[in-house]
């Protein structure tokens, strides 16, 4: 709870750590020992989901501060800055971080730990950038602003489209992390007991209720779980860009956002379909921390030279699994206070990339070498995948399932009212 703030002073700061080493000293130590004490002694009375998160960001505000104050040079960040606006088109000017610590600083320093797609920043992937023009013309005119360099042009996106998009998307999440605390956080039991009954008495069959209730957390609560995590981070990425794209806006231009500013924090759910681990996790589902965490892999393995390229990638993508594993197990560890867990988790992030790797040999090295290059060859690769990804899963996601304590946070989250308590008393 306190490496947020303890993270905004550091940056905010860092502009006089030259002056001061001894401060800069100071607040990484408070950094770090913040982090620790998330983990090691976490808040109690709480409820999980804020015991898990406040564990879980804390490491990740860690890997922020390493990414912004040791690999990057600060200084030498620069952002686009609404200047003004320009007919269909809203006038911007790539500026540095500013130096003087006030208002403007703290707003950029904000923007840069909530950010890390680095969106509007030279620092993050271009894909994050919207189309930009220079400006030319228009600089000579009447919209000339000489205390500006590096100024472009950037059309005004359909902002009615995007609110109306985002508001639903929010409706969506909420009525799904609704219908998994309905199921599994206050009627698990009951649940598991309508399994055991259709089991037994529908299908006849002779199971335990033991069997049961593994039955039901592995092919109920683990596709539940993973969706209403989707759920979760999807709605509140889109609550915040309709508070900034729509309800700012109604107070002032100036400081609204843009649709721009907002893309998908996942990708299509056909990479999801197509049953290939790499794209599952790349593409479609690791997007929001993808940058610090290759950022960090990078700055480790890629000065080591005499390593093959090929090697170096495969040890990147293996070190940015290891650093999701230290940041999920945080929160594993401040609720459940279990090293067996932990161990657990680290396993399945450990085994994940060497999975990701065995499935690229299998459908994408040995299959076409041996199939013939035909529709056919394709639908095979296509099922093998299928089976592949099914049997990791199977294997593995219990691993996650029983041990991260998220489906315990993700039922414990806080949510105004429940529309199945409220329609249906469940």
């Amino acid at each position: 709870m306190f490496t947020l703030p303890l993270l905004v002073v550091t940056l905010f700061l860092q502009v006089k750590f030259h002056l001061r080493p001894g401060l800069k000293y100071a607040l990484y130590a408070s950094l770090i020992i913040s982090a620790l004490h998330a983990i090691f002694i976490p808040l109690k009375g709480l409820g999980d989901f804020v015991t898990y998160t406040n564990a879980f960001m804390s490491v990740s505000f860690i890997i922020r501060a390493v990414e912004l104050l040791l690999l990057q040079n600060l200084d030498e960040l620069m952002h686009l800055e609404k200047v003004s606006q320009v007919s269909s088109s809203i006038l911007y000017s790539w500026e540095p971080v500013h130096k003087s610590l006030g208002y403007r600083r703290f707003l950029q320093v904000c923007n840069l730990i909530a950010n890390p797609r680095a969106i509007g920043w030279n620092h993050g992937s271009t894909k994050y950038l919207p189309p930009l023009r220079p400006v030319e013309g228009e600089a000579g005119g009447e919209h000339c602003f000489p205390e500006h360099q590096n100024m472009v042009l950037i059309a005004d996106g359909d902002r009615r489209s995007f609110l109306l998009a985002h508001i639903w998307t929010v409706v969506m999440a909420y009525l799904t992390m609704d219908t998994y605390q309905a199921a599994f956080a206050r009627n698990y039991t009951q649940i598991c007991n309508s399994v055991d009954g259709f089991l037994n008495k529908v299908m006849g069959l002779s199971v335990s209720p033991a069997t049961s209730e593994m039955m039901v957390r592995r092919y109920l609560l683990s596709p539940g779980c993973w969706i209403a995590s989707y759920a979760f981070v999807d709605g509140i990425h889109s609550a915040i860009g309709v508070f900034s794209v729509g309800i700012l806006r109604v107070f002032g231009a100036k400081y609204a956002g843009e649709p721009w500013m907002y893309p998908p924090v996942f990708g299509s759910v056909r990479h999801l379909l197509a049953f290939n681990l790499r794209d599952i996790w790349g593409k479609m589902w690791h997007d929001l921390c993808r940058n610090p965490f290759l950022t960090l892999s990078r700055a480790a393995i890629i000065p080591l030279k005499s390593i093959p390229v090929g090697t170096q990638r495969f040890l990147v993508i293996c070190l940015t699994f290891f650093v999701s594993g230290v940041v999920h197990v945080a929160g594993t560890y401040a609720v459940s206070q279990d090293v067996c867990a932990v161990g657990m988790m680290m396993t399945f992030f450990c085994i994940l990339p060497l999975c990701i790797a065995a499935q690229h040999l299998l459908s994408d090295r040995l299959l076409p070498l041996v199939l013939p290059h035909n529709e056919l060859a394709q639908f095979v690769i296509w099922l093998v995948n299928m089976a592949f990804v099914t049997g990791w899963g199977h294997t593995t996601s219990p691993w996650f399932l029983d041990h991260s304590k998220l489906p315990e946070a993700i039922g414990s989250v806080p949510l105004p009212m429940s529309l199945w308590k409220l329609m249906a008393d469940v």
